[in-house]
């Protein structure tokens, strides 16, 4: 379960993502990678909107806006071990992992490669040739 927001610290305005998958066989999910948050507010990256789901932020540069907790399993501790929320080679103030909730995954490359490249939404089915 995410962690309060401490007395004079910014309120949560909202979650970057709301992924949901109802089963583990789901072969769904966001992958997000070379992006950069930034704005106003204070947001988590992610939150658990279906007990499964798969989130992966990976070589993207965030503002301080994410909380320091960065996700929410949407207030269903029985949540916190069917999530996958994942973070790979992120920089910048948000990207700080100290304070992450303890279901948060500090990716290595072997587990992050999976969602590096379009064949993780079968991109070589759908997608057209970038120009």
């Amino acid at each position: 379960m995410a962690k309060p927001v401490d007395p004079g610290s910014k309120g949560i305005n909202g979650a970057l993502t709301a992924h949901g998958r109802t089963s583990q066989d789901e072969n769904t999910g966001f992958a997000f990678t070379n992006c950069t948050v930034g704005g106003n507010g204070r947001v988590w990256l992610g939150r658990a909107w279906r007990p499964f789901a798969r989130v992966v932020f990976a070589s993207t540069s965030m503002s301080d806006i994410i909380a320091p907790e960065g996700w929410n399993d949407f207030n269903d501790p029985t949540r916190d071990k069917t999530i996958f929320f994942g973070e790979y080679n992120c920089s910048g103030p948000g990207a700080n992992m100290t304070m992450r909730l303890p279901y948060v995954l500090r990716l290595n490359d072997t587990q992050a490669s999976p969602f590096l490249n379009v064949s993780f939404v079968d991109g070589d089915q759908w997608l057209q040739p970038y120009n």
